[in-house]
Parts: structure tokens; C-alpha cells; sequence
């Protein structure tokens, strides 16, 4: 069993933090704080995640506010938090030409790890394979070797980069395991990804991090009534809360209106896309039409309903055929039913 240390750092603040490239505002006023032992996800572009975690290591400083673990800020010149961080990113560097054991040792030395390296190769499931050459593994099982490394690392603070995405089922399981032994431990956890659904299935607190800003997503029930209507019983007062449930394996998460492109119905299941992801939502397409009406959404097909705030063009392809060409990254083509043209001029006033 691995120990925790009696130095471990309680909180890593983000405070105000931009930081600009060139003319590009990568990350615009984004406050966090990370606790002793949590899991924070945080969906974002490969360059931004990339940036924040250049920004934690101090190799780059912010444009303005300031970054600290525990009081002590980070900064180029501060070698307190050298030993404090350690990263996992999507393509690591491994010594390929050693095995898995072999590899594991000398960082075991490098580290000063005392525990036996067998506790940590068979908690990321290594040890059927761990005379095999690095070079012969699978994209899965090398992910597993960086997190075993890192493991021995006994850092404070661990930044992942992509933990689970695009991995095998048996690799899949085993990381997501081992995320919630490192928090256990009293480690604290920064991921990023590209995709929600591998931050959300963390388990832990997930947030988007993109041009409208640094943003929590809502999960599971922490707000129980988010989609019903109520009566509060005491002062008679109607109370309305408008949130879109979507499920994503076991986990229900909760979707604000405004942060929905379009929806979509396939084989009779309905899809709400954010971003460029689709996630299943258990409503009816005419139920999530009504719930969404106020909201500026329109049914511009018997298969979509759309937000129009994210209306970008309109194109008419025949006299009975037109697209509505969406404001999202992947400039998404949907289509608008004749009977339905005149009533989107009518709405759009034009």
C-alpha cells in the first residue's frame, strides 16, 4: 500500500488567471481551486489544457493572476514545487527499448520510491507483462506504464493529460480505478481532455474551459429537482427550474439550455449535442421541444430542434430543400423543412 506523505499540499489556486498568445486569449479570468484528494476535469483544446499545465509547472508565466499550491506561488524561479507536480500527457517519451520492469526500477531509484514495485505494478495490472519491451505495448498499456511512473513519483499534485480517452475496455477500468486510489492517497488530480464525456466519467468535479470561459458542468443529483417543476409548500410560491438531464453510462448530468447547439432524434432516441459531442438524453424529442420553447429553440425539422442564438447562415439548395448552417466549431449542416421556412422568417424577422 502506497503511503501518504506528512508534506502533502492542501490546495492548488488559480486566481484570475488569463493568458494570452499573441492576439488569441487562450484562458480568460479562470479562478479554481483544487483540494487535498480531489479529482478536477477539465474539457478544453489540446493548446489551452497544454498551456494551463505549462502555467502550473511555471515554465510559462500567466498574463495576468497568479497560480499557487498551498500559499506558494509558481513561478520559473520558485524550485520549492519541483517535486510537488508530476504529468502524464497523451504522448509521453518511455524508454522503449526496456521493459516494463526495467523502466519502473530506475525511476524507482530516480524517485526514491520505497515501498516494493510490485504494489504498483499490479495496481495498474502489469504484472503478466512486465518482462515485455516497452516498444512491443499497446497504446493502452504504455498509458498504463506512465501512470504507474507517475505513481512512484510520490508527487502532490499529478496534470493528465487525455486519462482515459481512446483506451481499451480493461485499461479503461483499471485507470479510472487507480484516479480514485490517487485521491484516496490525498494526491489531487488537474486532467484535461478534448472530450466531456472522459471528463465527466472521472468521477470527479468537471468543468469546460473555452471561449465563454471557465464553466462547471452540473452532474449526477446535486440538484435532485433540476428538471421538475415544484411547490414550495410554505409560501405558495411556483418554482421553475430549467435544466436538460443526459445520461452518460451511470452518471446523469445536467445540461443548461444555452449551452445546447441542437438536438437531434436517431432511432427514436434523442441526442443533445454541445459542442462537437453528442450525449443521450431519456426525453422525447416533442418533450424536449416544449421544455425548450422560451428558451429560443426551434423545430425546424420533424428530427431536430435547434437553438437559434447559434444560427449562422441559411442556404437553399433547391425550391424545397434548405440547411441551417450552425455558429458551433464543426459548422453543422441541419436541415429545415419547407413547411417550417416561413415560420423561421417570421421568428428571425427576415
Amino acid at each position: 500500500m502506497l503511503k501518504v506523505s506528512e508534506n502533502i499540499y492542501t490546495n492548488v489556486c488559480i486566481e484570475n488567471v488569463s493568458k494570452e498568445i499573441g492576439n488569441i486569449n487562450l484562458i480568460d479570468n479562470m479562478n479554481l481551486v483544487v483540494e487535498n484528494g480531489k479529482c478536477v476535469g477539465i474539457k478544453c483544446s489540446e493548446e489551452v489544457g497544454l498551456t494551463l499545465f505549462k502555467m502550473l509547472y511555471g515554465i510559462i508565466p500567466p498574463s495576468k493572476g497568479t497560480l499557487s499550491i498551498d500559499g506558494i506561488k509558481i513561478d520559473k524561479h520558485n524550485t520549492k514545487l519541483n517535486t510537488v507536480i508530476s504529468s502524464i500527457l497523451k504522448d509521453e517519451g518511455l524508454y522503449e527499448r526496456l521493459t516494463i520492469n526495467e523502466y519502473l526500477t530506475f525511476f524507482k531509484k530516480i524517485y526514491c520510491y520505497k515501498a516494493p514495485l510490485n504494489i504498483v505494478i499490479e495496481k495498474l495490472g502489469l504484472l503478466d507483462i512486465q518482462n515485455i519491451k516497452i516498444k512491443c505495448l499497446t497504446y493502452s498499456q504504455k498509458k498504463r506504464v506512465s501512470f504507474a511512473r507517475a505513481l512512484l513519483s510520490g508527487a502532490k499534485l499529478l496534470l493528465i493529460q487525455e486519462p482515459t480517452l481512446n483506451l481499451d475496455k480493461e485499461s479503461l477500468s483499471i485507470i479510472r480505478e487507480t484516479i480514485t486510489y490517487i485521491c484516496s492517497l490525498g494526491f489531487s488530480i488537474i486532467a484535461i481532455s478534448v472530450s466531456l464525456e472522459e471528463i465527466i466519467l472521472l468521477g470527479g468535479t468537471s468543468y469546460t474551459l473555452d471561449d465563454k470561459g471557465f464553466n462547471a458542468v452540473h452532474s449526477d443529483i446535486e440538484q435532485e429537482e433540476n428538471t421538475k417543476e415544484f411547490n414550495n409548500l410554505e409560501t405558495n410560491i411556483s418554482i421553475k427550474v430549467n435544466k436538460i438531464p443526459a445520461k452518460v453510462d451511470d452518471k446523469i448530468i445536467f445540461f443548461n439550455p444555452t449551452e445546447i447547439i441542437f438536438i437531434e432524434s436517431l432511432d427514436g432516441i434523442s441526442y443533445i449535442n454541445v459542442n462537437d459531442e453528442k450525449f443521450k438524453c431519456t426525453m422525447t424529442l416533442n418533450e424536449l421541444e416544449t421544455r425548450l420553447k422560451g428558451f429560443g429553440f426551434f423545430r425546424c425539422h420533424r428530427s431536430y430542434l435547434v437553438n437559434l442564438q447559434m444560427v449562422r447562415e441559411l442556404v437553399t439548395w433547391t425550391r424545397s430543400s434548405f440547411s441551417i448552417i450552425l455558429d458551433d466549431k464543426c459548422k453543422s449542416s441541419i436541415p429545415l423543412s419547407k413547411g417550417k421556412l416561413n415560420e423561421l422568417k417570421e421568428i428571425l424577422q427576415f
